[in-house]
């Protein structure tokens, strides 16, 4: 109560104040019934003063403090379909009203489980934290104080409908399809791992004997499986199982029991791959990971710096519990810390899988409120880099049987996991579905780099540096691996004796990953001549990558002597150029404003500053990304009477990615 009574009585402050954005108030009885409804508000009252706003409202119809009032009552009556109508209706008939108001929107929405318009109103509220306060009707302190305590909530309320939606996308599915024969038998199979590629999977199987080992399938010409075979290079006569490969391809980790080099009941091992496939390598974990206690089931992120892990070591919660440890800068593993109370109970949370931007957590449990057996839970990082409570998948990937281990392809397409539902082939069989959008919010592409000497086309050991994360140092095959936002910009330097200064910003675009996307760092030797530009870097399959490149767009809008608002031919002028860049990868906006030099300088400013504003509000609301927008008023422009006209104008630059 007390958070709406406050925001209404801050409303009621400014709103007359405000003329400019058509909230004059027309009928004095309007205003006597408004204060008669802000009084039955703040004396616990929303019935009445629901009843109270309408009258003001059918008194003055454009009154928009009343709706939202109205809007406060609704949602203090948990009617908050109600309420995000009334909102809509706002922010439709003034869109400058209140910048606060597209959260509250949001929250209404949310309440009502409209999440993608909760999602969509609050990632508005964001972008227009570029636009000045003083564009909007209400901005008076008591406004700033509460939108300052909305900013500390948003991004904890983006995620938590982005959760959502993408549990709504598990929920959507219509089928999930058992993997055959080939792969599944009467025994135990469980732990699905693929390679980048998605030609070949990985996984477990545990026969009745209650012998595990690790087996590999591929993926044929016809779409189907091969018939599974054991990896013999890794498997021995006693236990080994799950195993994750880190996203660059040649690291595999694994679990191994009872070898005389571990330390525990089971540990955690890696082996390294070649190009070709082969293992070599094999080896326990360095460092802390492995104790005398049970450690299996290890994930990697994609980067390969963050281990996490099931285990039975002292200091859980119960069961087994999931940990993570970090890769030391000697390659050691530095000591586990248990992801607490959130993710862990004092039941059994084993088979953790981790998103590729590290955001979001999958993993298996019998201690959460499930479905069955044993469920699939998600759960994300929030604001505060904390794991927020788990939600369960739903039917159809979990049943009232028991579902294990479930993993995410490269490209966040296609789900795999295992379950002993009655319809399978055997125990625990392996399970897979298809999605049209990725489980997890932020597209990340794996970049191959190779640092090369241009005259020799050799590979170079050098220390690769980078404007935004740690620096990397390549070995003999110059070969590198990052995993970045899809779209971001990566400025890479390097400086080897002997070799020019090299440094070059690369825009890294969305990958499917089922290959690498590659860049070429091409040092130039201080003794050789420039060699010739080199040819389109290729990829794992011989097929030249298309480079992006930035390309500018620019538009001129005129106004009127003495206005911020266009005429019909500018609008249809904007709208025309605004139209192919939807769809556009856009890098910056750079909007600048004049003025004419008639009046006072410090007017002609501020008009030059509310032109721009007003087209920087319009791309805003054609979803043009305004999070790296340049705004600014430059005043008046000195000139003859023919350049006064032209004076009047916005000078609008777009730069996009070039795919």
């Amino acid at each position: 109560m007390q958070r709406y009574t406050a925001l209404l009585i801050s409303t009621i402050l400014c709103l007359w104040l405000s003329p400019a954005r058509g909230q004059i108030i027309k009928s004095p009885a309007a205003v006597d019934v408004y204060r008669e409804a802000e009084a039955a508000l703040l004396a616990g009252q929303p019935r009445d003063a629901l009843k109270l706003f309408e009258r003001s409202l059918k008194m003055q119809p454009n009154l928009s403090a009343a709706r939202r009032g109205m809007a406060a009552c609704y949602e203090l009556l948990r009617d908050y379909p109600q309420a995000a109508a009334l909102y809509d209706a706002i922010l439709s008939s003034d869109s400058l009203f209140s910048r606060i108001l597209y959260y509250e929107a949001g929250q209404a929405h949310y309440k009502s489980g409209n999440h993608r318009q909760a999602l969509a109103y609050f990632r508005r509220f964001e972008a227009l934290q570029a636009i000045g306060v003083d564009t909007f009707s209400l901005n008076t302190e008591r406004e700033l104080a509460q939108e300052a305590e909305y900013m500390k909530k948003l991004p904890g309320n983006i995620r938590a409908c982005e959760v959502r939606l993408d549990s709504l996308k598990f929920i959507n599915i219509t089928e999930v399809v058992n993997l055959g024969p080939s792969l599944n038998s009467k025994d135990d199979d469980y732990f699905p791992f693929l390679a980048n590629s998605q030609e070949q999977i990985f996984f477990t199987r545990k026969t009745d004997k209650g012998d595990e080992d690790l087996f590999e399938s591929r993926l044929e010409e016809g779409g189907g499986w091969s018939k599974a075979t054991p990896m013999r290079a890794i498997n021995t006569n006693l236990d080994e199982g799950m195993c994750t490969m880190v996203r660059d391809g040649r690291r595999l980790y694994f679990t191994a029991c009872g070898r005389q080099d571990g330390p525990g009941v089971c540990d955690i091992w890696e082996a390294y791959l070649s190009l070709e496939g082969d293992i070599s390598g094999i080896q326990p974990l360095q460092g802390y990971i492995n104790s005398e206690k049970w450690e299996s089931q290890a994930v990697i992120n994609c980067d390969g710096s963050i281990l996490y892990f099931s285990s039975k070591r002292p200091g859980g919660m119960g069961g087994t519990d999931i940990w993570y440890s970090q890769r030391q800068d000697d390659g050691s593993w530095s000591s586990p810390t248990n992801l607490g109370p959130r993710i862990n109970t004092e039941l059994d949370e084993e088979a953790p899988f981790i998103t590729n931007d590290g955001r979001t957590l999958y993993f298996s449990s019998n201690g959460h409120p499930g479905m069955g057996d044993q469920d699939i839970f998600m759960s994300w990082l929030d604001e505060k880099e904390e794991w927020n409570i788990p939600v369960n998948l739903g039917p159809p990937v979990n049943s009232a049987f028991r579902e294990l281990g479930l993993f995410l392809t490269a490209d966040g397409k296609s789900g795999y996991f295992a379950s002993d539902r009655p319809e399978g082939r055997g125990k625990l069989d392996i399970y897979s579905f298809q999605l049209t959008e990725q489980l997890h919010n932020k597209d990340i592409t794996f970049v191959e780099g190779f640092v090369i000497d241009s005259l020799l086309n050799t590979p170079v050991q050098a220390t690769v540096r980078f404007s935004n994360r740690p620096a990397i140092k390549v070995g003999k095959d110059g070969r590198f691996f990052l995993c970045i936002s899809a779209w971001d910009t990566v400025g890479i330097r390097v400086e080897k004796p002997l070799f020019h200064p090299y440094q070059n910003d690369f825009i890294i675009p969305i990958w499917d990953n089922r290959q690498y996307y590659t860049i070429e760092i091409l040092l130039r030797s201080k003794y050789d001549q420039p060699p010739p530009a080199p040819a389109p870097v290729q990829d794992t399959l011989g097929i030249p990558h298309k480079k992006p490149a930035l390309a500018e767009f620019t538009h001129t809008i005129y106004f009127g002597f003495d206005k911020a608002t266009m005429e019909i031919d500018e609008v249809e002028k904007l709208d025309a150029f605004i139209k192919p860049l939807k769809k556009r990868h856009v890098q910056r906006v750079d909007i600048v404003g004049y003025a004419d030099d008639i009046g006072a300088e410090a007017y002609n400013l501020r008009l030059s500053e509310e032109r721009a504003k007003s087209i920087a509000v319009i791309l805003m609301n054609n979803r043009i990304p305004v999070d790296r927008i340049y705004l600014e008023g430059k005043g008046e422009l000195a000139g003859g009477i023919k350049g006064q006209e032209f004076n009047r104008r916005v000078e609008v630059k777009v730069v996009v990615v070039e795919e």
